[in-house]
Parts: C-alpha cells; structure tokens; sequence
C-alpha cells in the first residue's frame, strides 16, 4: 500500500558513505525526521519509531518495511548538509547544547525529487512537550534524481524571495500596519531583488578540483560580489528584526519569521565562506 509522504523512498538513490568526523557522526545517530503522511507530519526518533503523534499502524508498518530505505535517507541528508551547507560547523554549539539533537522536516519542493528541508534542535528531553520552543537552524534541498548545480546556490539565493513573500503575507495575516514596518519591507523587497539578479549575473558552475587557475580567479570575484550583496541584505534584515523587538505583540511575533529570513541569510554566507571560496582560495594558494 502506498502511503502519502513516503513517495521520495522510491528514488533510490544511495549515499555516498564517506568518512564523518566525530561531530558528524553523533548528529546522524541523534537525527529525527519529520516526513508529511496526509495533513500530519509524522516524527521518528532515531531508532525509526514513531515519537509523534502516536500510534499508527498503517504508517508503521510501512515504516518497518522501509527501514533500510530510511536509514538511508537520513544518511543522505546528513551528507547534503556537510557538502551544500555549513549548518553543522554554524550551529555546532547549540546542537551539542541539545545532545546533538537534529531534526529534519521533509517537505516538499517543486521539481521531480527535490524536497525541501527545515532543520531544528531542541533538547530531547522537552522536544514533545515543548516542541514550540525548538531552535530553527535553516533549511536545505535535497535532490533524489538530479545532481545539484552551481554548488547548491541556484536553490538557496533564488528561494530567499519565497521567503520574503511568506513574510509579507504575515504582516498581512497579523493585520500590522506600523509605517516602520512597511519601510523596511519596500528595502528589503529592494535588496532581495538586487541579490537575486546579483547572483544571475555572477552564477558560475565548474569542477573546484579541475579548473584553471584563471577559472578559480574569475569565480573568487563573482562570489564575493554575491556574497557582499547578501551582506547588505543580512544587515537590513538584523536592524529590521531589532527594531521589531522593541515594539508590539503584533511586530515581536513577526520578528520571529524575520529571525528564520535572517538565519537563511547568514546560512548562505557561512556556506560561502567556509565551503566555496576556502576551497576556491586553498587551490589558487596552492605552490605548482
């Protein structure tokens, strides 16, 4: 029987299985999945059992005979987020605050076996019955028939306009309309635009381990550029979650969504940074 939400187990595809470092390795052992069955998401501890929202035996025992096929994607999540993000190395203290807790909800993505991933932690002991309070780490794409392009970017950057439509549909959904916050709406609208076509205009995809040397110079300035307009974009959006915090009810609650628009942000920067152009300098530095 086929149930709804499990569809992305029929893809198949295998992790790469290559080496964890400590860190790594008790993250995957302390990973949680949230995947949607119908309108519920249903969340498994690490052991594969279901942790909420209760018993279901349809669910499990479809759980039971995918049990391999869902180890394997848990493998296969972790192993994106170490080689398109740098959630772990950004995020490391509190995750080991949480015992290396990582929750990962599965949802999904337009395009044939792509979803999108929101990750969390909290500590495990209150993760029921305080799941409200779970931290929001960021997000990832994970890719199931495709292999991703321009290094895991062409998702992240192009997405931060979706983001941005979902917070100005809170504004309207919490009714505010504080001047304030219509200002740094039309800003932040503006730079999110300049970043989008930044990246259209900058956007390279190339082997780091097989390019020229004059390949890896050009890619160093084209990432900067990217990256010095996500930098204009953070601070708008850090003065703009600062400023809401001083105010109502209404705006402190909308700071929460602005928060997770901020963290997507830094996320891309913290990629950037740590994974892309210290791999493209490390190469260019390289003697011979």
């Amino acid at each position: 029987m086929r149930i709804e939400g499990f569809e992305l187990l029929t893809y198949g595809k295998s992790p790469e299985n290559f080496p964890l470092d400590p860190f790594q390795e008790m993250v995957f052992d302390n990973t949680y999945l949230e995947i949607p069955v119908g309108d519920t998401l249903f969340m498994l501890s690490p052991s594969l059992r279901i942790a909420y929202p209760g018993k279901n035996e349809e669910v499990e025992r479809e759980i039971i005979k995918r049990e391999r096929e869902l180890y394997s994607l848990k493998r296969l999540i972790l192993e994106s987020i170490i080689k398109f993000t740098a959630l772990l190395e950004a995020n490391s203290y509190f995750i080991a605050q949480s015992d290396y807790l990582l929750l990962a909800r599965i949802t999904l993505h337009p395009g044939e076996g792509i979803y999108r991933l929101k990750f969390y932690t909290h500590e495990v002991r209150e993760l029921l019955t305080n799941y409200e309070d779970k931290i929001y780490l960021g997000q990832d794409f994970l890719y199931l028939k495709e292999e991703r392009k321009y290094f895991g970017l062409d998702d992240f950057i192009p997405y931060l306009d979706n983001e941005f439509s979902y917070l100005k549909d809170k504004v309207s959904e919490f009714n505010i309309r504080n001047p304030l916050v219509r200002d740094y709406l039309v800003e932040i609208g503006e730079l999110v635009g300049d970043s989008l076509i930044t990246w259209e205009e900058n956007r390279m995809d190339f082997c780091v381990d097989e390019a020229s040397l004059e390949q890896l110079r050009e890619a160093t300035m084209r990432f900067m550029e990217v990256k010095h307009m996500l930098v204009e974009l953070h601070d708008e959006v850090r003065e703009f979650e600062y400023k809401l915090r001083a105010r109502g009810e209404a705006e402190n609650h909308l700071s929460r969504y602005v928060t997770k628009l901020r963290k997507d942000v830094v996320n891309i920067l913290h990629y950037i940074n740590m994974k892309l152009l210290s791999r493209i300098q490390r190469r260019i530095n390289t003697p011979g």
